[in-house]
């Protein structure tokens, strides 16, 4: 950090650097507070968070709820859901929960001010604090219960503190604390456990190596050894899908050595063409890539690119967890490419862009002029301006339906109709019954009715099977996924003696149809009524 000195009026270097981050703090939680969205995400990621912090809370354990028996949960590490569950004990559930993720998302903008800062400079530091804190994915992030918001906010955690170790226990024990409850946030939290072992190790420090390796294996192996001692019927971990072509399209088979080279360069190209862009610009509402984000996105990853090469000589964590992080989205299926798993990448992205800017001045052997980092981050927040406008409109629509008391109108009529159809299974079921459909979790939030999805197979028998052996009461069809109609609705209509539809709510092109299950031998149902 440069020398204090004296700024405007009196000021000193210091007060003012810390009053301009706090303006880009403030800035950030405004414009989340503009772009808030009251309603549950539409992904089942949020309600199984939820659902076990519900769980956790209420005395039983690590459990999914929904399915039945209640098995126990091996999918998704316990440390975001058991910090649900604490806020469920001071009476806290979904707005309180949302809030937790403005604080997580507000504090990883603190947390990359003082990694850029440390590394760089203050001005570096407050130029990617203020493009990472008006940026679209971030705040996209910052209103829904997942576990992006903490996972980000420990990466860069970790991140800081290795940055400050030299001989230090303190700040080693901060970054390998950091380091293990982002892998317990999130399975993708291991880059940065094996970057900071790894770098332990080419600094020869054996002790500290071994005292976080070891503490490490404590707590890797103790997740591990939880997911083996665990209830059958409990979720599959990520590793099996990851060993599908299509994780949904289970038929298509494993994937080998040339599908796997052939799914990195997709990805390689789809970060780059794609997700990149829409993580600096929002995603364009009429389709295709936006020219000026795709410019901005090639630049950023070339200069980020340029000091990565010249600094991952020093062994140092962050460009060993740049390398380690990348290989694994870019292994990951390719159906599950988006920006959410770019985000953790993205702050240091722009940590490594901007140190690749000082470079290409001294390549030229010019002075780097002070103003060159702010203008080049305000134009990245700028950039973002259009869909932070859109955001900001569909937020205030969205919060006038809720103050309305007619939260539906927040949804797709997709979903509407689904959130219609499990009020209407809460309130005219038994509380035993079991209901199958493609978004079980969601569902039992919204209908606290247990169920599973069904499975991903074109097997009718196996499919009957399926719905015997769970001892399914309903089966739900909605518009939310082309799985139903490709699996399940093929069935129904091939027997359909065994079903007998009960409601159809919904508009237009959307429906949804609750239809009991009867099993063989019963009447034919409604044609009318047959979706």
């Amino acid at each position: 950090m440069a020398a204090e000195g004296k700024g405007i009026r009196g000021l000193s270097r210091a007060h003012i650097v810390w009053a301009v981050l706090a303006g880009v703090l403030a800035g950030h939680v405004i414009l989340a507070a503009l772009v808030f969205d009251p309603k549950p995400f539409v992904g089942g990621d949020n309600a199984s968070y939820m659902i076990l912090a519900e769980s956790l809370e209420g005395g039983g354990g690590y459990r999914d709820l929904y399915l039945p028996d209640a098995p126990r949960h091996t999918k998704y590490p316990p440390f975001y859901p058991t910090i649900l569950a604490a806020a469920r004990l001071f009476g806290g559930e979904l707005i309180a929960y949302k809030l937790l993720s403005v604080l997580f998302t507000t504090a990883s903008v603190l947390f990359l001010f003082l990694l850029a800062r440390k590394r760089l400079s203050d001005e570096v530091g407050l130029a990617v604090a203020a493009a990472f804190a008006f940026n679209p994915v971030l705040l996209y992030y910052s209103h829904w219960v997942l576990s992006e918001a903490p996972f980000v906010l420990l990466t860069l955690i970790g991140l800081w503190a290795a940055e400050r170790f030299t001989d230090s226990w303190r700040w080693l024990a901060g970054a390998a604390a950091a380091a293990l409850l982002a892998y317990l946030t999130r399975s993708a939290g291991l880059p940065l456990v094996a970057a900071l072992l790894i770098a332990l190790g080419w600094r020869k420090l054996w002790r500290q190596m071994a005292v976080v390796g070891g503490t490490a294996v404590l707590v890797l192996g103790g997740w591990w050894l939880w997911g083996k001692l665990a209830a059958a019927g409990a979720d599959k971990a990520y590793a099996s899908e990851f060993l599908l072509l299509d994780p949904y399209t289970p038929e298509a088979g494993y994937v080998g050595p040339g599908a796997l080279v052939a799914r990195v360069i997709n990805n390689i190209r789809l970060y780059l063409i794609d997700v990149t862009p829409e993580s600096l610009a929002g995603v364009a509402p009429a389709g295709g890539v936006n020219p000026l984000a795709l410019a901005a996105a090639l630049l950023l990853v070339a200069l980020a690119l340029v000091a990565w090469v010249r600094e991952i000589r020093k062994v140092q964590v962050l460009e060993l967890f740049v390398a380690a992080y990348a290989a694994l989205i870019f292994l990951w299926p390719q159906v599950w490419t988006d920006r959410r798993f770019l985000l953790p990448l993205l702050p240091v992205l722009f940590v490594l862009a901007a140190a690749g800017v000082a470079w290409c001045f001294d390549f030229v052997k010019a002075r780097q002029p002070v103003w060159v980092l702010p203008v080049i981050g305000a134009l990245f927040v700028l950039l973002a301006m259009p869909d932070h406008v859109r955001s900001v409109k569909f937020s205030q629509n969205c919060m006038k339906f809720y103050r309305q008391g007619d939260a539906l109108s927040c949804y797709p009529p997709p979903w509407r109709a689904f959130v219609e159809a499990a009020d209407w299974v809460e309130a005219n079921t038994a509380a035993d019954a079991i209901v199958i459909n493609r978004k079980p979790r969601l569902f039992y939030y919204f209908g606290r009715r247990a169920g599973d999805v069904y499975p991903f197979t074109s097997d009718d028998a196996a499919m009957l099977a399926f719905l015997d052996e769970i001892g399914a009461d309903y089966v739900l069809i909605a518009g939310l996924s082309a799985t139903t109609f490709r699996y399940l609705v093929p069935v129904i209509r091939s027997v359909p003696d065994r079903f007998r539809p009960v409601l159809q709510v919904g508009e237009g092109s959307s429906p949804a149809y609750v239809l009991e299950y009867l099993g063989a031998g019963a009447d034919a149902p409604d044609p009318g009524m047959e979706p």
